[in-house]
């Protein structure tokens, strides 16, 4: 289940990066989305393509005023269906940057920030373009005395 902080926008995480590798548990993974108008969006993570297939079932609850942000909760179902083939030929390719930050290392709860790798004069820059919390449990109890400690120690670095 996906979290998302509605007032705080991924622009603002830009210098807070370096702070959060510096104080939390954290993996770096490098994600290619290649989007093609015949063929849809297919994710290259891990040496693996998929296909992403949304049910488009979508679980969509917002919360306003938890610890005084909006959150909106993502329930949403997405399929990652493996691809035997080759790419699509006609594609835009797009390298993000995935960060994954936990209190803990098994934490159930963990801030994840996506950046667009951008080079600039021949310098590489990452952009954060997504950010959202990961929460690994079916049922988000926001009175959980762990998911509210959690929370309040990545949303007091965010502020």
């Amino acid at each position: 289940m996906k979290i998302y902080i509605v007032n705080i926008t991924p622009q603002s995480l830009k210098n807070k990066i370096n702070l959060f590798k510096q104080d939390y548990e954290f993996s770096e993974k490098i994600k290619y989305e290649l989007n093609s108008i015949d063929y849809g969006l297919h994710i290259i993570q891990d040496n693996k393509i998929h296909l992403v297939e949304s049910t488009f079932n979508t679980d969509y609850q917002l919360i306003k005023n938890y610890e005084n942000v909006d959150l909106l909760i993502d329930k949403s179902n997405y399929k990652l269906i493996p691809v035997k083939s080759q790419m699509p030929v006609n594609y835009v390719i797009t390298i993000h940057h995935v960060f994954e930050f936990k209190v803990l290392k098994n934490s159930k709860l963990s801030l994840i920030i996506e950046c667009l790798e951008e080079t600039e004069n021949f310098v590489k820059k990452l952009i954060p373009v997504n950010f959202y919390f990961n929460y690994n449990n079916d049922n988000l109890d926001l009175k959980d005395t762990f998911f509210q400690e959690e929370f309040n120690v990545f949303l007091s670095k965010l502020n």
